[in-house]
């Protein structure tokens, strides 16, 4: 019989380590540390993941698009990844981008993506994904800076 739910009175808190995994992604070099964030709990329509990357570690270009052969999830998702600590490289195709500590990446769901660490030093980002839906909040659609440019290196 399955746990029962805390009431929502109930402050949850998940400690770092409470839910670790090392796990190899996508056919990328290396392992990649996982911590998946109230996997079995939440009622949010994402998932949040941290992802600890030691120097050399990827987790190779992947895409999730239902209906789709090779994607490697059986539903369409969006993904963000959010530098938290270190230096990682995006990929999406031939296309690259350095990313630090403060920087995110956007791939729409059906979008070719990876991430892996080419420097010296650990990295950790926060990975949140799920299916497109309505936001919570009103969007205008735009951005107020160019979401394209590759302004720090």
């Amino acid at each position: 019989m399955p746990e029962e739910q805390p009431s929502a009175d109930v402050m949850r808190v998940q400690r770092r380590g409470d839910n670790a995994h090392v796990w190899e992604l996508y056919r990328g070099r290396g392992r990649i540390g996982i911590e998946w964030y109230f996997k079995e709990t939440t009622a949010l329509p994402i998932s949040v993941m941290l992802y600890h990357l030691d120097p050399g570690a990827e987790e190779g270009e992947h895409f999730h698009l239902e209906g789709v052969g090779d994607s490697c999830s059986p539903g369409s998702s969006d993904e963000m990844y959010v530098v938290t600590a270190g230096e990682v490289v995006v990929t999406s195709g031939e296309s690259r981008r350095v990313l630090r500590a403060g920087d995110a990446f956007y791939a729409p769901e059906g979008m070719r993506h990876g991430v892996r660490n080419e420097s010296d030093a650990p990295a950790e980002l926060i990975l949140v994904f799920g299916p497109r839906g309505p936001h919570a909040l009103a969007q205008t659609g735009e951005e107020r800076f160019d979401l394209t440019a590759d302004r720090r290196g």
